[in-house]
């Protein structure tokens, strides 16, 4: 199966918008924008960059193994401002990878 990301809220402006990553790479692409990640399960404050290393924005990531997440595979979830700008941003960056 692929890896995939889909906007896991809602769209339009909000405060904080989640978008999940799913598949084998999940983990690979999330460290790939935030660094390095958290433990599994756990919240953490990341900076998020671009392939450029320019900021994106700070956000919660929060990562999941493989059968024990929502889709059943290894996920990486960023929970990012919810501006429309910000998750375009952020999207434009994971369609790259």
């Amino acid at each position: 199966m692929d890896t995939i990301f889909a906007l896991a809220s809602a769209r339009g402006k909000s405060g904080v918008s989640v978008i999940r990553i799913s598949g084998t790479r999940a983990h690979d692409v999330a460290r790939a924008m935030a660094g390095s990640l958290p433990p599994l399960r756990q919240a953490t404050l990341r900076m998020l960059r671009n392939g450029a290393g320019e900021r994106l924005d700070s956000a919660l990531v929060l990562t999941f193994a493989k059968g024990a997440s929502f889709t059943g595979e290894d996920v990486a979830e960023l929970m990012v401002h919810g501006s429309m700008a910000t998750v375009a941003a952020v999207e434009r960056c994971l369609a790259v990878d």
